[in-house]
């Protein structure tokens, strides 16, 4: 069963992979930690609003594209 963490971290990675950025790059973007992005990436942890905000700025999309994009992958 896809949890709403699990369908953020598809939804997370998907976007990360179009703008062609590492897990890396990513993280000192965000001002987060590699292992981190990892961890959301495989829907390990939960993020919280701050931390969207960041990843959504570091991404150079809105916090609704990103929250969108989980809940398409969420009701799939």
């Amino acid at each position: 069963m896809l949890t709403k963490t699990k369908a953020f971290g598809r939804a997370l990675k998907k976007i990360n992979s179009k703008k062609k950025l590492t897990q890396e790059d990513l993280s000192l973007e965000a001002q987060l930690a590699r292992v981190y992005i990892s961890e959301l990436e495989y829907g390990k942890k939960t993020p919280s609003i701050e931390t969207v905000f960041k990843l959504s700025r570091a991404l150079n999309v809105r916090c609704s594209k990103l929250m969108d994009l989980t809940e398409e992958e969420f009701i799939k």
